[in-house]
């Protein structure tokens, strides 16, 4: 029976009637003859076990209990109009959720424009946030934790698809105290001898690998004094003076208590440190695919379409 109650065309036929007070005014609004009209409504009467309107040959009318019917009638109507609204704007994608992870350097230069051209084009999409390393967000892609990472190389190509968003340098982060500040340019031999926080071999992988072929092409040795994965944890021991370290340029905006930020010029062959998007081709989000074109738009606009450059301030 209750099947035979939710019938949307019954109720659909009751609200016209009952609105226009009419069967016949009823009947060409929903573009259906009169005599339809009047056996939709009569097989409603006999599932509710109700008489909902008073038939006379001069005007119909609503019962008591039709009365009390009209406005849940209406409310299922509007519920199911909307939970079909609401699964045809899934299916193209413009309402659902994205879950985005990114790099601590990303979460200054990418993070913001990002959002707000979702906000401005997808306004119905959540964005859900975490920080995490390039390796945690490759293994949270995998598990389909993740819908999309941005993210330090290296790809894995026959795992994921991915857009290079951005190209940018090291810059050297040393202590306001450091004889090194003095100078408004550095080289790779500046620190030769002298103590350097250095990304881990594991968790940051990409830039431990670049610099230490940097490092051995220009045949410096520094000191290594710790060995870490996030930047903000390499700012904070550069900030308590336990050594220098280099750092994306994109960094350089940050206020960081007691650090300073110095251009490093780089004599020999290397390649700019790249930020990817990543994403895994099988995942199944239908808002994925309007999230990454909005994001290639995105990124076809200046500064993703010129190397970064950063005017770094001086400290007092």
């Amino acid at each position: 029976m209750s099947q035979r109650v939710l019938d949307l065309v019954q109720l659909s036929c009751f609200v016209a009637a009952a609105e226009e007070a009419h069967f016949g005014h009823a009947a060409a609004r929903l573009n259906v003859t009169q005599p339809t009209l009047s056996r939709q409504i009569m097989a409603l009467e006999h599932a509710l076990k109700a008489q909902l309107f008073e038939r006379s040959n001069k005007s119909t009318k609503l019962t008591s209990a039709g009365r009390i019917f009209l406005p849940e009638a209406k409310r299922i109507l509007a519920l199911a109009e909307s939970a079909a609204n609401l699964t045809r704007r899934t299916w193209r994608g413009e309402t659902g959720v994205i879950r985005l992870s990114y790099t601590s350097s990303a979460a200054i230069i990418d993070l913001p424009p990002i959002l707000k051209q979702a906000a401005a084009v997808l306004p119905d999409v959540k964005i859900m946030l975490c920080e995490s390393s390039s390796t945690e967000q490759k293994e949270a892609l995998l598990a389909n934790i993740l819908d999309v990472g941005i993210l330090r190389p290296p790809i894995d190509r026959t795992k994921f698809r991915a857009i290079v968003m951005r190209n940018e340098n090291f810059i050297a982060a040393l202590h306001k105290g450091d004889p090194r500040t003095k100078k408004t340019k550095l080289t790779l031999h500046d620190f030769d001898g002298q103590n350097f926080i250095m990304y881990c071999a594991d968790g940051a992988s990409y830039s431990h690998r670049i610099l230490t072929a940097l490092f051995d092409q220009a045949r410096v040795t520094p000191v290594m004094v710790q060995h870490i994965e996030y930047n903000h944890a390499i700012l904070s021991l550069v900030s308590a003076g336990m050594g220098a370290a280099l750092v994306p340029d994109s960094l350089s905006v940050l206020a960081v208590p007691d650090v300073v930020f110095r251009k490093v010029y780089i004599d020999v062959p290397h390649s700019p440190l790249e930020m990817h998007m990543l994403w895994r081709p099988q995942n199944e989000n239908p808002v994925l695919p309007p999230f990454i074109e909005l994001c290639k738009e995105l990124f076809s606009r200046p500064p993703y379409t010129q190397k970064i450059h950063r005017v770094v301030a001086k400290t007092n």
